[in-house]
């Protein structure tokens, strides 16, 4: 096991403080299930310290930690439980890519937790850490992801009770991948309204929409796709925390992990398209504009040298010899129509009209 003391001095020290969520740090609220069979404890508000005396006997023992923790209280854990330094930093520096680390006697899995508020998804961790008879988990959201499952373990028939620990594992790890479908569905709600929109008469206006939902697909893919080889990590055959029933089970969460790849994938080429289709709608008005003004320009053009002739006849002088000729109007006239007809014709072999 590491030195604590170095742990101490590299993470307790005033001038280093660890990377925390940007809303803050969230408060702390420590619960503990000890449980078997036949009987079930339950503390809240409890230290590291205390859950200690559970660690003895056959009983199993889950701690869950909500909120951001500080330093101080990760030591008391990694006092407490063995953890590895390294791992503990992993639960101080939020944002870790999602994975699956092995150490003596434990397993720690980390696993993105994206969560949609208003149009912008926020990134939350989940770090859990399987021992022989202790599984610790860290949430540093303000929402508790496990209340149902912890309200499921008070049922004496529940499989969990049943079961080890890593049971128990693949149960969290399933919660937390499904927490991404109910924020794939709105995106879909989204995409489908923005599609409407698109093909309507303000369809010119989503862009801003179209772009600032590609992006949010973007970071949800990010913390997304590193769950799947997390979870492959668990089904290895030399892991052997996880009895050969339990990395079965692991198999779904390892289906749910691609099913929601293949939806971000589907909706990140659904918005692109939506994008590009923005782009024509966008190209096409331009060109039409661009066409009006052209011909609008071309019958200027046309009109230019006849209105340029009608201009110096319309000059009021007296000394104009045309003026006094028998045909001079009938001249003008034709010789205007002669240079209309030509200049038309020219135009027209251009393409120009």
């Amino acid at each position: 096991m590491e030195n604590y003391t170095d742990y101490e001095e590299q993470y307790l020290t005033p001038d280093l403080s660890p990377v925390v969520d940007p809303a803050g740090e969230t408060p702390i609220t420590i619960s503990l299930i000890n449980y078997t069979q036949d009987s079930i404890t339950e503390r809240k508000d409890i230290s590291a310290a205390e859950c200690q005396e559970f660690l003895t006997g056959d009983s199993y023992t889950w701690i869950h930690v909500q909120g951001q923790p500080k330093p101080s209280v990760m030591m008391e854990f990694g006092q407490a439980f063995n953890l590895h330094p390294l791992a503990l930093e992993d639960v101080i520096n939020l944002g870790e890519r999602s994975k699956t680390e092995t150490y003596e006697n434990q397993v720690m899995v980390i696993l993105g937790v994206p969560t949609k508020r208003g149009n912008k998804i926020i990134n939350e961790q989940v770090s859990l850490f399987l021992g022989d008879n202790f599984l610790v988990s860290f949430h540093n959201g303000e929402q508790d992801p496990f209340r149902a499952v912890r309200r499921r373990l008070h049922h004496p028939q529940t499989v969990m009770r049943q079961r080890k620990l890593d049971y128990l594992l693949y149960v969290l790890i399933d919660v937390v991948i499904d927490h991404g479908f109910p924020i794939l569905d709105e995106f879909d709600d989204e995409i489908e309204q923005l599609e409407q929109q698109l093909l309507g008469p303000e369809g010119i206006d989503t862009f801003r929409a179209l772009y600032m939902l590609k992006r949010e697909l973007l970071v949800l893919r990010l913390k997304i796709r590193p769950q799947r080889e997390a979870i492959r990590m668990l089904m290895r055959d030399d892991n052997e925390l996880l009895e050969k029933e339990t990395k079965l089970y692991m198999r779904d969460c390892y289906d749910h992990v691609i099913r929601l790849i293949d939806f971000v994938e589907i909706y990140r080429d659904m918005t692109s398209n939506m994008i590009e289709v923005h782009l024509n709608l966008v190209n096409k008005k331009t060109f039409v504009s661009n066409e009006v003004q052209r011909k609008a320009t071309v019958w200027a053009m046309l009109f230019a040298p006849l209105t340029f002739i009608t201009g110096i006849y319309g000059m009021n002088f007296i000394h104009m010899p045309e003026l006094r000729w028998n045909y001079g109007f009938a001249i003008v006239m034709a010789a205007m129509a002669g240079l209309g007809v030509l200049l038309a014709w020219f135009f027209k072999k251009r393409a120009w009209l």
